[in-house]
């Protein structure tokens, strides 16, 4: 008899294709030793606090921590009077996906087909990912009256307050926070695309934009749209941009709203609630960039 069969609860991990035919029981045993230590950190400080935070989700404000009330008026909340907040945090980070795609294009193009020093570029493009925090007060201390910026708003006959809080500042903000992530999908299409395709439709006489149509466009389609959704699941739980860039209609987006309702309200099942829905769209989100970025890699 085989020392897989003599091995029990062994066999069936090969039977359901869980790990290689090659793997012999000992080397199971000694993976599952590695392995066991993360698998128990990862259920008690990921799943567990999850599973916590979903079932708070449904009980009436701060009763779960005494006589839990259980409820859905949290989510009907959401859907009714706090929809245009989740409207809001949507329309933002679309739209930050949208300009981080209208200047991340060009910028990959150029960084994969132009730029020498490319690694150097990629360096330095880490440092808008540092925080939103930093970024948040950087652009404020550009854009106030008296700062590095006034000279060109005086010229250009715009005031920077006006700038400073609206809506332009929050999306800007939030596209140059993400604009890494549509770099690194986008290039990694265009990376992957053959320049003989190029060279072939010029000497055939096809224009610039033809060649950006017909070729470029539809074999980095995969990067553009795992690109898209990265910057917008990213942008789902803007949380400092607006709060400090934005005026009160950018503030209406979840992620503050879900700290008022929490810290300051102590509504626990509200912004239990309000979290649940964004960490599903992000999730949802994320699957699909995942999965469409797995095509920009083998496009």
């Amino acid at each position: 008899m085989s020392e897989r069969a003599l091995t029990p609860g062994i066999p069936w991990l090969w039977r359901f294709g869980l790990i290689p035919e090659e793997y012999e029981p000992k080397q199971v045993i000694l993976a599952a030793g590695l392995v066991t230590p993360a698998v128990i950190i990862t259920v008690l400080f990921l799943f567990l606090p999850l599973f916590f935070v979903v079932l708070l989700s449904f009980t009436e404000k701060d009763s779960f921590f005494g006589q839990p009330v259980f409820t859905l008026a949290n989510y009907s909340d959401i859907l009714g009077r706090y929809f245009v907040n989740l409207m809001t945090t949507i329309q933002l980070a679309a739209e930050a996906a949208i300009v981080d795609l209208l200047f991340g294009f060009p910028f990959a193009y150029f960084l994969v087909k132009r730029v020498r020093y490319r690694d150097v570029v990629r360096a330095a493009m880490i440092f808008p990912m540092f925080g939103a925090l930093y970024l948040a007060f950087g652009m404020r201390f550009l854009l106030l009256p008296g700062g590095p910026l006034t000279p060109l708003f005086q010229l250009l006959g715009l005031q920077g307050v006006q700038i400073l809080y609206g809506h332009p500042s929050v999306v800007f903000a939030m596209s140059i926070f993400t604009f890494p992530f549509m770099v690194m999908n986008i290039g990694t299409a265009l990376s992957n695309i053959d320049p003989a395709l190029e060279e072939a439709a010029t000497c055939l006489g096809a224009h610039p934009w033809q060649t950006f149509r017909y070729i470029l466009l539809p074999l980095s389609r995969s990067g553009i749209l795992a690109g898209l959704l990265m910057c917008f699941g990213w942008n789902l739980g803007a949380f400092v941009e607006p709060l400090i860039l934005g005026t009160l209609k950018e503030q209406r987006v979840l992620a503050w709203t879900l700290y008022q309702r929490g810290v300051v309200q102590f509504d626990y099942g509200l912004s239990a609630a309000m979290g649940v829905v964004l960490l599903a769209l992000a999730f949802s989100v994320t699957y699909f960039s995942l999965r469409y970025s797995r095509g920009a890699l083998a496009a």
